[in-house]
């Protein structure tokens, strides 16, 4: 995430140094999120066929190339945009990657939500990494510092990931997650393919389907705030880079609790259910954004340089619970073909990072910033619908053990 979340910082550098249109550099941003998606959607047989513990490192070598050479010998749009497109690529096989190995070190459905929760922290360390480590880099080095760093980085844990991670506990056996669904479908058990599937394989896509669209309106609200908040803040609050900085930290610290709190409440609270979890923090984001960013702060107590940060946590905690429940829940809602479930809901929600690019910089363009909020609240409460659904739909037998 380290290499990917640092485009919101020469993003910045693209239009105010190098004198580039919002378009131009959001273009990049919609590039990434397209060719990210496509690779999700596809790579889950990839995946399955080789070592994910391989996939994972090799991709992230690519990543730090593609980072490092990216700006460093030509300004041209058209091989930088092709670069990034290719860190978008490989990015996309980290998760699917991330998701297998996960699977073999915790088979345990019981505490898988709870689990869960904590690997897709990864992102928020990450994206929380950006804002405090990148400002005093490229402010020493320049703005391709913004590049250059995140590119050793990732070739230094690439290394340690060759040299130290396994794909399972037992070695010399990658899957073993496999011979135990084996073993089960052994033992006879009537209608086992509609439970594993969660019902006929209609109501599964159905359901997958809402997920897929419910993924697209919250990553819209979470690819924005993130890519153009350093923008937003300088014109409309007139924040300093220090201040927007802060608001990303804290956006990202919220948004480790709230995946945190998600998967333990979905597994402690609801027994395991995705989907009142999911419901109600995409419905609390929406008075929350429009607080942040519709609202007239003149008439609260408090200062935007104190209240912005605050709403900032608040938004990040409401709208990554979701993000991080929706992969897992695909998952589980078709356990046989988990790799193909997850990419697809994931490609669908790329899609709405895409449009989070270029097409959100065309409508801030034409219509101004608060209209991108209204966009956001309006975002919140359709995943929000797309999630209602989904309330009662519980873990397939087969995928979670009766809690006693």
């Amino acid at each position: 995430y380290i290499a990917q979340k640092n485009y919101a910082f020469w993003l910045q550098a693209l239009i105010e140094e190098e004198g580039w249109k919002q378009e131009q550099a959001g273009a990049f941003g919609s590039a990434f999120q397209i060719s990210s998606g496509i690779s999700k959607l596809f790579n889950g047989p990839v995946v399955d066929a080789f070592s994910p513990t391989l996939a994972l490192a090799g991709s992230l070598m690519v990543i730090s190339v593609s980072n490092g050479l990216i700006f460093r010998f030509s300004q041209g749009a058209t091989i930088n945009l092709l670069l990034w497109t290719i860190n978008g690529v490989f990015q996309g096989v980290g998760w699917p990657a991330l998701a297998r190995i996960f699977i073999s070190w915790f088979p345990d459905p019981k505490t898988r939500g709870t689990w869960y929760s904590i690997l897709s922290t990864n992102q928020n360390v990450g994206s929380t990494l950006v804002p405090l480590l990148l400002p005093a880099c490229m402010k020493a080095g320049g703005w391709k510092a913004g590049l250059s760093i995140p590119a050793m980085v990732s070739l230094i844990v690439s290394i340690i990931l060759f040299a130290l991670l396994k794909d399972s506990p037992t070695t010399g056996q990658s899957q073993p997650e496999e011979s135990k669904l084996k073993t089960k479908k052994s033992q006879p058990k009537p209608n086992t393919r509609e439970e594993e599937a969660g019902g006929a394989w209609k109501v599964v896509l159905i359901r997958l389907g809402l997920l897929g669209m419910a993924y697209f309106f919250i990553s819209i609200i979470r690819q924005g705030i993130a890519d153009w908040s350093n923008i937003t803040l300088k014109e409309e609050m007139k924040f300093s880079k220090e201040q927007s900085s802060q608001c990303l930290v804290m956006y990202e610290t919220g948004a480790f609790i709230g995946g945190l709190a998600g998967g333990i409440a979905s597994d402690y609270l609801f027994s395991g259910r995705r989907g009142p979890v999911m419901c109600l923090f995409s419905l609390l984001s929406t008075p929350l954004v429009y607080l942040a960013f519709c609202f007239d702060h003149t008439l609260l107590p408090l200062d935007s340089a104190v209240l912005l940060p605050l709403l900032y946590a608040l938004i990040g905690f409401c709208t990554f619970a979701p993000h991080v429940l929706i992969g897992l829940f695909a998952r589980e809602l078709a356990p046989k073909n988990a790799s193909t479930a997850g990419g697809f809901v994931k490609a669908v929600g790329q899609l709405g990072g895409a449009f989070a690019g270029a097409p959100l910089s065309m409508i801030a363009g034409m219509y101004g910033w608060q209209a991108v909020a209204y966009l956001y609240i309006a975002c919140g409460g359709l995943a929000a619908a797309c999630f209602l659904p989904l309330v009662g739909v519980e873990v397939p037998v087969s995928v979670k053990k009766k809690r006693e």
